[in-house]
């Protein structure tokens, strides 16, 4: 396919997918934005001759250098191809990474951009940059020293920045300086650093333009990078509201000073309306020629974009939709706009505890308002308010009380909306509930109940209740494990995803109505969450009892018993595990017993981002020795460990 493409036409297809933007390349931030792993674009090379054509010089255009290996390689590669150091226009580098950076800088003559650090460590050598930043004369040059607790201090950075307050006084093609410095940086050693760089800057033939970061007060040196003769610009990167009055005082600084543009904040629920020319013909009806049945389906369609908010239930990943104040002014256009929007205005009332008051008292007398509510978040009210929205709200899709429910109201719902719940929230306080009572609940799909405080009655009916029940969460399960045991005997063919928690004062018998439980259902179970604060069962065969799982997650705070993670037979239906601190080194680990399993999820791994605290992780060496067993180990994130090139000589 690309064999029928000229050239630049490729070029622009690959630009997108190679290109460093400038905004990452130059950025000065305390953490990298190379420091998240990704998959190297150089892959895009190897798709075919055409490709690797064309997209070389695309790939070796900006080269961001973050560890020695990556040095090493790609000396190598200038050194078998001298014509590639030509590509070469943006250099980054994090670091002084050996002789390699001599090769790399001799190698490449056109570069205009270079990005240096002084964040360099004792066993960091920079003899290479020493020898071969003399060899380059860039237009733009980006410096920096990282704000830390105390300035850094050794040979290697002392030599690397003695050779470039030389080379800044040489190069005459340099136009713009990113200047490293602000005020925050309290350590004495780094103001004499400044004005040792403003005074090889005022050496400089051809600079034109400094760049400056965050500032709270003028000072020395900023006043003597103005006096500098070639400099015709101080452009901040950040707005410095906190000095503009002084630089203002100043004439010399006011003429060069320029700020970044300040961004217009929206006041929070202030919406543009633009004004929209009166129509030439005062009696046009929108789509006049279309059946009422087509404008009736269009208009609502209209209003459930209009009228939609979205917003996020506290401490849930789901979305919630919320009726706004200025929806009303939809509904008061006319009547027949007021008859479409009505249902959108109370599908999801976004009640204050007033609120739930006013509605209580508008239902009884409009009861066709209560079957427009499907979201009905429950606010703090009165058992009578509570029993009045429950009964009226007929088509409710989903309820979420924020308080405890009563017995009384737990049954107005099964009564008013049972057959048309697909989800509900629940937590009751010192009552017991008979499962009969669930079989009116013939639709719901998610249960989250809180079991701390609640008993559950199995009666005569408990097999035939919840057939579609397909998520069940468990909250908060302390002393009384009766939930667990009342619905060890409902049959739930549906269920297929589990969170349940644990904790330490549990009863003696719990272990064995969490296996009974586990039993009943497990067979059916895709989804599995455990969180726990107590030793889990080491005799508890998970993987034996649930053989059909994907997905398990372990929370907890005591240790994992590696019993748990073993079986009798191959588990094939197990992808990924989620634990929350550790998990076992992988050599007493048989992939063969797990053979589907490809990642394991560590909620506190955090990878390192630069080369040093590589070489220092406890979790890249696990994640290197579990990924030749094929198993990815992720952070909390998902992002799972990419092994950096290694290096196969020292230098």
């Amino acid at each position: 396919m690309s064999a029928a493409l000229p050239d630049e036409i490729l070029s622009e297809i690959l630009s997108p997918a190679l290109k460093v933007s400038d905004e990452r390349f130059s950025d000065t931030s305390n953490v990298s934005p190379f420091a998240k792993y990704e998959f190297s674009t150089s892959a895009y090379l190897v798709v075919c001759k055409d490709w690797l054509r064309v997209a070389t010089p695309l790939l070796y255009n900006v080269v961001i250098l973050r560890s020695r290996s990556q040095a090493n390689a790609l000396e190598k590669v200038l050194q078998k191809y001298k014509e590639f150091g030509r590509f070469i226009h943006k250099l980054r580098v994090e670091g002084g990474y050996g002789m390699a950076m001599h090769t790399i800088l001799k190698s490449a003559p056109n570069i205009t951009d270079i990005f240096l650090t002084l964040k360099i460590w004792s066993d960091d050598s920079t003899q290479g940059l020493c020898n071969g930043l003399p060899l380059i004369n860039p237009h733009r040059v980006i410096v920096v020293d990282p704000h830390e607790r105390k300035a850094r201090k050794n040979q290697n950075l002392a030599a690397l920045t003695a050779v470039l307050l030389r080379c800044i006084r040489e190069w005459d093609n340099m136009r713009v300086f990113d200047f490293p410095y602000s005020t925050s940086y309290g350590d004495p050693l780094w103001a004499e650093r400044a004005m040792k760089l403003v005074e090889a800057l005022g050496h400089s033939k051809g600079l034109h333009t400094i760049l400056l970061g965050q500032f709270f007060q003028i000072p020395p040196f900023l006043r003597s990078l103005s006096k500098i003769p070639t400099v015709q610009t101080l452009q901040f990167k950040v707005h410095p509201t906190y000095i503009k009055t002084a630089i203002d005082g100043h004439p010399r600084l006011k003429a060069l000073v320029r700020y970044p543009p300040e961004s217009v904040e929206v006041p929070e629920g202030l919406v543009h309306i633009p004004d929209i020319a009166p129509s030439l013909n005062p009696s046009f009806i929108p789509m006049g020629s279309a059946s009422e049945d087509t404008r009736e389906r269009v208009w609502s369609r209209v209003f459930s974009f209009a009228m939609y908010v979205e917003a996020h239930s506290p401490g849930s990943t789901f979305r919630e939709k919320h009726s706004h104040k200025s929806h009303l002014a939809i509904v008061l256009v006319s009547k027949y706009f007021n008859r479409l929007a009505l249902p959108y205005l109370y599908e999801c009332p976004n009640l204050s505890d007033e609120g739930a008051k006013l509605l209580a008292e508008q239902l009884p007398n409009r009861p066709e308002l209560g079957s427009f509510i499907k979201i009905l978040s429950m606010p703090y009210a009165s058992t009578d308010i509570k029993l009045t929205l429950i009964s009226l709200a007929t088509n409710l899709q989903r309820f979420l009380p924020s308080q405890y429910l009563s017995l009384g109201c737990f049954e107005a719902l099964g009564r008013s909306a049972g057959s048309s719940l697909r989800e509900v929230s629940l937590s009751f306080e010192d009552i017991e509930i008979p499962t009969s009572l669930l079989a009116s609940f013939t639709e719901l799909r998610e249960l989250t109940i809180s079991a701390s405080a609640v008993k559950v009655v199995p009666d005569t009916t408990s097999e035939n209740v919840l057939h579609k029940l397909h998520t069940l969460r468990i909250d908060s399960m302390f002393q009384d494990i009766s939930f667990l045991d009342a619905f060890s005997m409902i049959r739930l063919p549906a269920l297929r995803t589990l969170r349940i928690d644990f904790y330490r004062s549990l009863a003696l018998d719990a272990d064995n109505s969490i296996i009974q439980f586990l039993k009943a259902h497990g067979s059916s179970l895709r989804h599995l969450s455990f969180q726990f604060s107590r030793q889990m069962l080491p005799y508890l065969k998970l993987f034996d009892i649930c053989q059909e799982l994907v997905e398990v997650k372990f929370l907890e705070n005591a240790k994992l018993p590696r019993e748990i993670l073993t079986c009798m037979t191959p588990h094939k239906s197990l992808a990924k595990i989620i634990v929350d601190k550790t998990v076992d080194d992988p050599g007493d680990f048989d992939p063969a017993m797990f053979p589907a399993l490809r990642e394991i999820q560590i909620q506190a791994c955090k990878w390192p981002t630069t080369e040093r605290e590589i070489s220092k992780s406890d979790w890249v060496p696990l994640a290197e020795a579990w990924l030749k067993r094929g198993i990815k180990l992720t952070d909390s994130d998902g992002e799972h460990w990419i092994p950096r090139v290694k290096r196969a000589r020292g230098r």
